[in-house]
């Protein structure tokens, strides 16, 4: 029986390669799954020289090595584990994922072969020892060294692979540089589960690799996939019953609401019925919300902590000439209006640091946040009817931003290695603390019942005052103002850590 060794590089609830090992199981081949236990900044660090020697030896009598690249922060591990494992054994190794399909000329200097489409079929036919000029979906190097992409496959209908639940019998993980069954190492902080419910989306934003997806897979098949509530509820039920730590499932669809309404009612009316844990998000876009889609949520009893909607820019400029993202701001402050009317929290994400953005469009975005305040928060009795997490703007190779930002010079040559190797979007970093995170955290405070709601939505309007803003813009008051208090504390005599003072 061949053997396939998949290699997670994201968390352990990562789907990609549960569909990966469902879909190769079920076609007689041995699939065993290798996870690492991190957090989310982890996923930056190398692996260990112990670890590295372990999954060697487990890879050693192995026919083909796949590895996982959620997303391009995954790079650097990648590269080390392929080039450990390519002295050590002799099965070839294959990377896929989203980052892969949108560049595979670039992740094609690290790996044998790439999938420039779903992998499912590649995998197969590679270990069916098919041609590789035959293997539609398969990249490598010819005779003469340079790239040969074959033909993108036919999309898998997604209802058809078994359900694609973690795999406790083949799956391991390393803990504490140790490579672990899963059954018997299950960490406790996997606490979330995550399961899709609706596959494609039907924007095409120019900073995400989805537009690349559907230009890729385009005549290809169905891109719009729903799975069928009855998979969902029984993968969930599966969930509820093999994790002893589950605390939430995360429906991270690009838009949960592309489904139907009376397969969203049939959906949670089942949720509620079999499910006993609450969902932390749905993802959907605001367009897409509707008075019966939002009755429907309020109506079904689930407990849903947020409801996670994309804003990325309150620039009408920036979402249509940068972006490539509709954006209307009367539709969207109604939408979270009645969001709010029916006490559903929203999960807001922004897009921040963008080197594309003038004084006018951050002027704009002031405005526009400081009307969310004015229309959202008296309607709803909530604490804190909306969260608004901020993210820094990154370039994808792949995506059209990143082509449209390296001609025009806004990113250098070491751009993948000097950022998206070293960090997250989430913009928490030192270097984060700048105007931008003070206007995010001032609405974030100002949109609640708190007591300091009042004196920070007063200085949100503030900054409503153009001559202020331009004063803050150009003197980037926020962080000057943090490098000198850092640097107070670096040179103060209380700062001393002899105890002995």
């Amino acid at each position: 029986m061949k053997h396939v060794v998949l290699i997670n590089n994201s968390h352990v609830e990562n789907f990609s390669v549960r569909y990966l090992s469902a879909y190769l199981k079920d076609k007689g081949f041995r699939v065993s799954t290798i996870h690492f236990e991190s957090t989310k900044d982890e996923v930056f660090q190398l692996l260990s020289a112990e670890s590295l020697q372990q999954l060697s030896m487990y890879c050693r009598e192995c026919d083909l090595v796949g590895i996982s690249l959620l997303t391009t922060h995954h790079l650097n591990r990648s590269i080390q584990i392929s080039n450990y494992l390519k002295d050590r054994i002799t099965a070839k190794i294959i990377w896929g994922g989203v980052p892969v399909i949108s560049d595979p000329r670039f992740y094609l200097k690290h790996a044998d072969y790439i999938c420039v489409g779903e992998g499912e079929t590649v995998i197969e036919n590679l270990l069916n020892n098919k041609k590789t000029h035959d293997i539609k979906g398969l990249a490598y190097r010819g005779p003469s060294g340079k790239p040969v992409i074959n033909p993108v496959p036919e999309l898998i209908d997604i209802n058809k692979i078994p359900i694609p639940h973690l795999d406790l019998d083949d799956g391991f993980i390393f803990k504490d540089r140790r490579l672990l069954p899963l059954q018997k190492s299950l960490p406790d902080s996997l606490s979330t589960y995550h399961v899709i419910s609706v596959r494609g989306c039907p924007f095409n934003c120019s900073y995400c690799l989805n537009s690349t997806l559907k230009r890729v897979y385009s005549g290809k098949g169905t891109y719009f996939q729903n799975v069928e509530v009855e998979r969902i509820i029984r993968e969930l039920e599966w969930a509820q019953e093999n994790i002893p730590h589950l605390k939430r499932i995360v429906i991270p669809d690009d838009d949960f609401f592309l489904r139907e309404d009376h397969e969203i009612q049939q959906l949670l009316k089942l949720y509620v019925k079999h499910i006993h844990v609450p969902i932390f998000y749905l993802q959907t876009n605001v367009a897409h919300v509707t008075a019966s889609k939002v009755r429907i949520l309020k109506e079904s009893g689930v407990q849903l902590r947020y409801l996670k909607i994309g804003l990325q820019s309150a620039s009408s400029r920036i979402c249509k000439s940068i972006f490539h993202r509709p954006f209307d701001e009367d539709i969207f402050i109604n939408k979270l209006k009645l969001l709010a009317e029916n006490d559903i929290r929203v999960m807001l994400d922004i897009i921040s640091d963008n080197p594309y953005e003038q004084f006018s469009d951050k002027y704009e975005s002031i405005q526009f946040l400081c009307n969310i305040v004015k229309h959202v928060r008296g309607v709803s009795s909530l604490e804190r009817p909306i969260k608004m997490h901020d993210h820094k703007l990154m370039f994808f190779p792949g995506s059209k931003l990143y082509a449209m930002a390296e001609k025009d010079g806004l990113i250098p040559k070491d751009y993948i290695q000097r950022v998206l190797a070293a960090r997250n979007t989430i913009r928490k970093h030192e270097e984060d603390i700048d105007n931008e995170a003070l206007v995010v955290a001032l609405f974030n405070r100002a949109v609640t019942k708190n007591r300091l709601a009042g004196p920070a939505y007063a200085l949100l309007c503030l900054l409503r005052i153009k001559p202020l803003l331009q004063a803050m813009i150009r003197f980037n008051i926020v962080r000057n103002v943090d490098s000198v208090l850092r640097l107070g504390r670096r040179i103060s005599p209380f700062a001393a850590t002899d105890r002995s003072i």
